[in-house]
């Protein structure tokens, strides 16, 4: 039982080949499948593992669960798996937990400054002021979503220079990485798609409890925040996809979660559009990047945890503990097989 934080070899960098997956990896480079590639799945939140570089940074009592419900870990397994059982797509994850820079945020102009104004809002909700939001500094994120540190203030000007380069460090290695595969993909796909229909999901999972300081992830979100029993998607839309400025046309994402519905076996009501998740900044910039291209856009697939997880490993979440499930390949290759076998009528 392995309790404790993931961490990644000081200086790893990542390539091409280390984020992208498709069905003939290994076989054919990727330039010679990518016009037929017509769904293109991203991991910005796929890893949990920390890059070395911020060790000294991070708090002592993090524990591998704690970590790993930070992130969205789930989706490195099935985003793969989906990418092996579908010719037509491919995978692109993020080697970094979002703890280093979120590729699902809009990119801050200052990052350092975020940081500093996020501590500053934390220290205020921490004395017992209701209502502070983190919107639109949380790139950079140094709690858990249940409040506990992840990342530790520093002390003085030194200590922030400090993190200040261990964060630059990490983020030219993982993220940066991970758009420029992003990038290329998505051209290589457009180039030799000559104009095809092209969906961008933007992957993600996360469960309708938090957790508390024993480990255990019991604590319920407000209703409103809560996932329906499979996933929400979201392109920015209201309740049936309809807007002014939606990332994926409204009768696609309708069309999209009858597809999924009916591969998934799921019943009415257990796939939503927009509640509670709109889509965030990659769905916001593919939509925009693809909406000239007909049958185009992307979409934010928010699965929910406990239905890739499966009754066992939820019911082992919701106990105290500091470790994370194992085993869960076979189950995760199901739902796999099931989402590459959607037919989009």
């Amino acid at each position: 039982m392995d309790t404790d934080v993931l961490w990644l070899e000081a200086g790893r960098q990542y390539g091409f080949d280390d984020l992208v997956f498709w069905q003939s990896r290994g076989r054919a480079p990727f330039e010679t499948v990518a016009g037929s590639i017509r769904t293109v799945v991203l991991g910005p939140h796929a890893s949990a593992a920390f890059p070395t570089e911020l060790q000294p940074f991070v708090a002592p009592g993090l524990t591998r669960r704690k970590q790993f419900d930070f992130s969205d870990v789930l989706t490195s397994a099935l985003g793969r798996a989906w990418a092996a059982a579908d010719p037509s797509l491919v995978f692109i994850e993020n080697p970094h937990s979002r703890l280093v820079m979120d590729p699902n945020r809009a990119p801050p102009a200052q990052p350092l400054q975020n940081l500093r104004e996020f501590w500053a809002r934390l220290a205020r909700q921490r004395a017992g002021e209701e209502g502070v939001s983190f919107a639109g500094v949380d790139a950079i994120r140094p709690i858990t979503f249940s409040g506990e540190d992840v990342l530790l203030q520093p002390n003085g000007e030194a200590g922030w220079e400090a993190l200040a380069t261990a964060l630059s460090r990490s983020h030219a290695l993982g993220p940066q990485a991970y758009g420029a595969a992003i990038e290329r993909v998505i051209d290589l796909v457009r180039s030799k798609g000559q104009g095809s229909a092209l969906l961008v999901v933007s992957l993600h999972d996360t469960m309708n409890t938090k957790m508390r300081a024993d480990g255990a992830i019991v604590v319920e979100r407000p209703e409103a925040d809560r996932l329906p029993a499979w996933v929400n998607l979201g392109n920015r839309g209201n309740e049936r996809g309809e807007g002014e400025e939606v990332s994926l046309p409204a009768a696609y994402l309708r069309r999209l979660a009858a597809a999924w519905g009916q591969a998934l076996g799921a019943a009415p009501g257990e796939i939503s559009l927009n509640q509670p998740y709109k889509g965030a900044q990659e769905t916001l910039y593919w939509g925009k990047a693809l909406s000239g291209q007909p049958n185009s856009g992307a979409v934010q697939a928010e699965f929910r945890r406990e239905a890739l997880l499966g009754p066992e490993a939820t019911a082992c979440l919701q106990r105290p503990g500091a470790d994370w499930p194992t085993g869960l390949g076979e189950r995760l290759e199901g739902i796999a097989l099931q989402l590459a076998r959607a037919i989009l009528q």
